[in-house]
């Protein structure tokens, strides 16, 4: 069982001044995933913010998880909950 997740993304300085960022899309891929959402999203957000930078550099605009069928469910948006699984801010 393999699960890829789809990032799109853009530097937070982008969007200053009044720019429209230019929205970036990055595929990371778990090569041995648990098989919960919450579990493995988490673990691909932090390859990715291994890769790219912290929260604090990037925004995250949506998550797309594919398994070997095709898309998973729904897009993952960022949240301000205190549980969420992309936390909007720490």
């Amino acid at each position: 069982m393999k699960r890829s997740y789809d990032f799109s993304w853009y530097p937070t300085n982008d969007a200053k001044y009044g720019r429209e960022p230019l929205v970036r899309h990055n595929m990371i891929m778990l090569s041995r995933p648990v098989g919960k959402t919450e579990v493995d999203t988490k673990a691909a957000l932090g390859i990715f913010m291994q890769r790219f930078g912290s929260l604090k550099k990037n925004t995250i605009v949506a998550i797309k998880e594919f398994g070997e069928n095709g898309q998973i469910g729904e897009d993952i948006v960022p949240s301000t909950e205190e549980n969420a699984i992309i936390p909007t801010a720490r």
